[in-house]
């Protein structure tokens, strides 16, 4: 079973900022996906940027914890190389598993993380 390791996290704000500055950002109306590609194929890192908006501490924490779930889970698909950030929109604390699951899976899709299907 895969592990989300602290070495997999972005925690810095200057992290942070080197992934806004150069990346490809691609949204739908539960996240917006924000993913820079780097040359070290060994190199996976993700985190979770929310705001105050989106509701009280209880419901933000339970968002994050969804959000690091499905990515624990999914990143043994994506290829390697990349740092990731979601940020989820307005609404998205009401969303079920599923829906998160499937919304973030297919932005990762469209970014090029996952691998092609024939």
């Amino acid at each position: 079973m895969p592990r989300f390791l602290k070495t997999e996290r972005l925690k810095r704000s200057n992290e942070f900022k080197s992934v806004f500055q150069q990346c490809r950002k691609l949204e739908d109306g539960t996240l917006a996906f924000y993913v820079q590609f780097k040359e070290d194929a060994g190199l996976r890192k993700f985190g979770v940027s929310l705001s105050r908006a989106l509701g009280k501490a209880y419901l933000r924490n339970r968002l994050k914890r969804r959000l690091r779930e499905i990515y624990r889970v999914e990143k043994e698909t994506f290829r390697g190389g990349h740092q990731i950030i979601l940020v989820p929109r307005r609404g998205s604390v009401n969303r079920t598993f599923d829906e998160l699951r499937k919304s973030f899976l297919s932005l990762a899709s469209r970014a090029g993380l996952l691998p092609r299907t024939k």
